[in-house]
């Protein structure tokens, strides 16, 4: 897949628990390195390193200095996303809460595509009453890029 610089942005998750285990912290760190390793091939990648001190404001900040094409999010990088309209979204894993499915355009459901593991479930059941491009992985409970890569590449394909 052809990347421009800056045309596609991936905020992949960041560490916010505060009481971790060590198997949370291995768990983390690896997860981490897969996701960055298959998303380098969509886009300019942004790490916990990147985000770990005020990610809202951080996200905020490279979409508003790059004004990129497409903006993927994993897990706690994707609730954050959620709310952007005006701006082509593939989230992975969001938690959803019923304020962000208030005021919601025809344009940003279009224009957002989401997946979801068993562990998301509830999120799943809450994000579909709204959106329509959406997946679900019933079986898997965490999702990472290399998952869903292929689906990735079609959305960015024909977009």
């Amino acid at each position: 897949m052809d990347k421009k610089d800056y045309d596609i942005l991936v905020f992949l998750d960041y560490w916010d628990n505060l009481n971790p285990t060590s198997d949370s912290q291995i768990g983390f760190t690896f997860a981490q390195l897969d996701n960055e390793d298959e998303a380098s091939e969509f886009g300019e990648v942004y790490t916990n390193d990147f985000l770990y001190k005020n990610p809202k404001e951080a996200i905020r900040e490279e979409i508003k200095k790059h004004r990129p094409k497409w903006v993927i999010g994993l897990e706690n990088s994707a609730t954050l996303l959620l709310p952007y309209h005006n701006q082509k979204k593939i989230l992975i894993n969001p938690t959803v809460t019923v304020d962000d499915l208030n005021w919601v355009t025809a344009e940003t459901i279009r224009d957002t595509y989401a997946f979801f593991s068993a562990d998301y479930e509830k999120d799943y059941e809450m994000y579909s009453r709204v959106y329509r491009n959406v997946a679900f992985y019933p079986i898997q409970r965490l999702l990472f890029i290399s998952d869903i890569s292929s689906a990735i590449k079609e959305i960015l394909s024909e977009h």
